[in-house]
């Protein structure tokens, strides 16, 4: 005879052979505290109570668990095996709400469902106490900010050009947007001085008015530009310092600003530390990767790494081999910060002297040939090959007719 063990949310539950329930142990009030035990691959002992009771009135006991046979290891009792998945299980599956009512009372869905929503909490409680939602909330709100941003500055350019044509060639958006929202008419910008760092003047002999209603309109339409560039800096700030305290092997070797995109694209610093270097260094180029493998077309060289200075500020024939050493410092930085929680100022100091190395070894672009250069190579090494195998023919019938050919 076989019992067949399954274990559900509520219960340990055993059936024979029929489907029948013959045993059962039921969390209750220690349901929080077993789940996470399960959760963590532990055996439970009230399991092995339920184990030993069965091993008394049957032939075989089948778990269905992800757990190795060794981890049930009970003396005096050899007759357990374990599968993944039994038809036992799927039947208390299928037919929950029967068995749970047959097993328990009617307050026991109300128990379930507090029991969830507090397992629930804890693991928010959790997430939020490793600081990877408040940075990848915070990058994802920065990277709209810049997104809106930029569409609002090139309307408010667009708006103000009729009459202040100069400004134009003020190419910082924030201060551009602070002069207009501040100063707003030409009077006002000419006598504050706010342009005196910089490289634009405005003519006093413009004779472009415009009506004090419509400059209330622009000036506060600019405020409201300048405060999004207000919000940018508050953020990038905040992420800096969150970085730092997060990941500071990754804030030496990536920066803040990119060290954030990589955990917030990853959706947190422990998936990110599980990655390999070669995926850290395509993440972004997602796109391009499936174009490759459609087209084949040449793979991405790098995605959101090219944003490091050390990539982004050097020539096209290295970034490539700039990426990968980037790359497997991140990886390394990333994995210390998730599981060691340990500061190693080296990363920083090894990756500076390997993009040193790579750029002195590689001063000038390597000049590559391309298929029709290649083929046409080895068209002429086939040609001369054919020229030279008769000209040896005809050498050996020579000597074989004056008796000079030795066999």
């Amino acid at each position: 005879m076989k019992a067949f063990i399954t274990t559900t949310s509520f219960g340990f539950i055993a059936t024979d052979e029929e489907f029948n329930v013959v045993d059962k142990f039921l969390f209750e009030k220690k349901q929080i505290e077993i789940l996470e035990k399960i959760q963590q691959k532990q055996i439970i002992e009230e399991e092995l109570e339920l184990i030993t009771r069965l091993s008394e009135k049957y032939d075989e006991i089948i778990i269905e668990t992800l757990k190795t046979k060794s981890s049930y290891e009970i003396d005096e009792i050899e007759k357990i095996s374990v599968e993944k998945t039994t038809v036992h299980g799927d039947y208390i599956r299928e037919h929950f709400d029967e068995v749970l009512t047959q097993l328990t009372d009617a307050n026991i869905r109300k128990t379930m469902n507090e029991t969830y929503n507090e397992i629930t909490s804890e693991k928010i409680r959790e997430s939020i106490k490793t600081n990877d939602v408040m940075i990848v909330e915070t990058i994802n709100s920065l990277e709209e900010i810049e997104d809106t941003a930029g569409k609002l500055i090139e309307r408010l350019r667009e708006w103000c050009t009729p009459y202040l044509p100069e400004m134009e060639k003020l190419h910082n958006h924030e201060l551009y947007s602070k002069v207009i929202a501040t100063q707003t008419s030409r009077e006002n910008i000419i006598n504050s001085g706010i342009l005196d760092n910089t490289h634009v003047s405005l003519s006093e002999n413009y004779d472009v008015d415009i009506s004090e209603s419509d400059l209330e309109i622009i000036k506060s339409f600019a405020n409201s530009v300048y405060s999004l560039y207000e919000s940018k800096n508050e953020l990038e700030e905040y992420i800096d310092e969150k970085i730092k305290e997060v990941a500071p092997n990754m804030y030496d070797v990536a920066g803040a600003n990119l060290a954030a995109k990589l955990i917030a694209h990853t959706n947190g610093l422990e998936n990110l530390a599980k990655l390999p270097s070669s995926t850290i260094q395509i993440i972004g180029a997602e796109k391009a990767i499936f174009r490759h493998l459609k087209t084949g077309e040449n793979p991405p060289k790098h995605g959101l790494i090219f944003q490091h200075p050390s990539i982004r500020g050097s020539n096209w024939w290295v970034r490539g081999k700039l990426a990968r050493a980037v790359a497997s410092k991140i990886t390394i930085a990333a994995r210390k910060d998730a599981f060691s929680n340990e500061y190693d100022p080296n990363l920083k100091v090894e990756l500076d002297e390997r993009i040193e190395e790579i750029k002195k070894s590689h001063p000038f672009p390597e000049r590559k040939k391309n298929k029709k250069e290649e083929n046409d190579k080895k068209s002429k090494k086939g040609k001369k090959s054919k020229k030279e195998k008769g000209k040896k023919k005809k050498r050996n019938k020579r000597k074989l007719r004056k008796g000079e050919y030795n066999y």
